[in-house]
């Protein structure tokens, strides 16, 4: 990747990948279990949206999609190995070397600004 995010994408920049559909599962019923109720968290269910969608159309996924996939699934490995959340969720990063801010598409961000902060633009090189 030649457009100066590789430092944001780590281990991840340049490598794109297929959705399974038991791994998508995994991430969805991972990310379930933070919401008191249905649609908390709007940021998520958007980036999951993204994920089902390249899953029918059979495309692969790349940057921040394959960010947040990679990242929950080494999440939900890890909790189940008994560590907790922010353990966990810090392990993930380690382990592929990410910013926590290449979890969410750029597109994402700006769908819910209310929920990112300037660091989230400013990483992605988002204007406002």
């Amino acid at each position: 990747m030649s457009n100066g995010l590789d430092n944001l994408l780590g281990n991840l920049a340049g490598l794109t990948d297929f959705i399974e559909a038991e791994k998508l599962k995994i991430v969805e019923q991972h990310l379930a279990q933070f919401e008191e109720f249905p649609g908390e968290f709007p940021q998520n269910r958007a980036m999951l949206n993204r994920l089902n969608t390249a899953l029918i159309e059979g495309r692969q996924i790349s940057g921040a999609d394959l960010s947040f996939y990679y990242h929950e699934l080494k999440e939900a490995e890890l909790m189940t190995k008994g560590l907790s959340y922010k353990e966990a969720h810090t392990a993930a990063l380690q382990f592929y070397r990410v910013s926590p801010f290449s979890l969410y598409h750029p597109e994402v961000i700006q769908q819910f600004p209310d929920e990112f902060n300037k660091n989230w633009l400013n990483a992605w090189r988002i204007e406002k």
